[in-house]
Formats: structure tokens, sequence, C-alpha cells
């Protein structure tokens, strides 16, 4: 990965290096449970992995089944997807003004899939501004949610600030309310959490293997 430093010096510099100092306190987090508490490693990977690669719902549906404390689910998730948006979003807004600041071919392609999907999204949010922004953010699928939010939100005009802190705050609320709603089917969670962790990690794993097979024959 080829870095520019120029960057620092603006706002989108100075919003990347804050993603990339919480990246850095996720994996000392890691580290430490791995050392003092390893019962919920399996627990932290995994809702990591299934909130980056299904969206928010699935990883808060496997820390709900795990009985995992509800104030540490809240927290935990909110610090994930709060690093997804200040590391991509000023990525996204780079790419987008199409500065060289990152030579990285996979990463380069997600922002163009990314620029895709927040155009079709653009005209909706612009309608109804500030509250279309924080209705698409509560959705919790993976190709809505904040980090598309986020987008959407620099493409409809918005300032930075103004941008972070709407899908931030509504990424808080759409955690707490979705828990809430998780937690009514929570025996049927706790049941079947085995075959739903398993499922996700075949699901992650079959995407994985469609990548590394379309990356080859291309």
């Amino acid at each position: 990965m080829k870095i520019n430093n120029a960057f620092l010096k603006q706002k989108e510099g100075q919003i990347l290096l804050l993603g990339l100092i919480m990246l850095g306190c996720y994996f000392i987090l890691v580290l430490l449970c791995a050392l003092f508490f390893p019962d919920y490693l399996q627990e932290v990977l995994s809702i990591t992995a299934t909130n980056v690669i299904f969206g928010r719902m699935a990883g808060l549906s496997i820390g709900v089944s795990a009985q995992m404390d509800t104030t540490f689910l809240v927290a935990f998730n909110f610090f994930i997807e709060s690093i997804m948006v200040l590391v991509l979003y000023p990525l996204f807004v780079l790419s987008w003004n199409k500065l060289d600041f990152v030579s990285y071919p996979p990463l380069t392609q997600y922002l163009e899939r990314s620029q895709k999907n927040a155009h079709k999204y653009e005209p909706l949010i612009k309608r109804y501004g500030v509250i279309g922004l924080i209705l698409f953010v509560l959705t919790p699928f993976a190709m809505t949610g904040p980090v598309v939010g986020s987008f959407v939100g620099f493409l409809i005009g918005l300032q930075h600030r103004v941008t972070l802190s709407v899908v931030l705050c509504s990424t808080l609320v759409a955690i707490i309310l979705w828990i809430y709603l998780i937690k009514n089917f929570e025996k049927v969670l706790i049941a079947y959490s085995d075959m739903l962790m398993i499922g996700f990690i075949i699901a992650a794993a079959g995407l994985f293997l469609w990548y590394l097979l379309k990356k080859t024959f291309r």
C-alpha cells in the first residue's frame, strides 16, 4: 500500500488518522481479549467479521445469541462501525476528488463500487436531506447503513462534521433499537446460536472463495 503523507494537513487526513488510531485500539482490544478473556475472543471476532461482511443485523444477532452484556454489545458494535466510517469516508472523499492517496487495487475497486452504490441512493436522500440520511443509516443491511450513508452525505453536499455527526449518532440509535428488537427473538437465537455462527462462517468462506475465483479467472 502506497501512502502520500501530505494529506495529514487536510480535514480528510485528520479524520482518517482518527480512524486509524481507533483501528489500532481495536487490535489492542483483541489482543487483551485473547490474553485475559479467551472465552470471549471467538464472539468478538465473529461479531466483527459478520458486521463488516453482512451488516449490523448479523453482528448484533451473534452477540445477542451469545448472551453478551448489552452495554458492551452496544459499545463494541458502535466502535466497529465508527472505525469503518472514519477510515472509509475520508478515503472515499479523496478518491472522489481524484487524489492519489492510496494505491491498493482491492480498496480502489471497493471505492469505485461504493461510488455507484452511493449514486443510486443519492436522489432519494437528497430529497429528504438529513432526515433521509438518518433513515438510511438506521437500515441494518450491508449495502445501506453508516458507511454508504456517509458517502451519500458527502455527495449531497453536507459538511464533514455534519455528515459524521448525523451518521454516527444515527448508528448508535440504530444499534440500540435493533438490539431491543432482536432480544424479542433471543430464545430462538440462543437455541440456534451454534448453527447461526457456522452459517455465517460458511457464507463468509463462500464469498471469499468467490472473490478468489473471480480474481484468478479475470
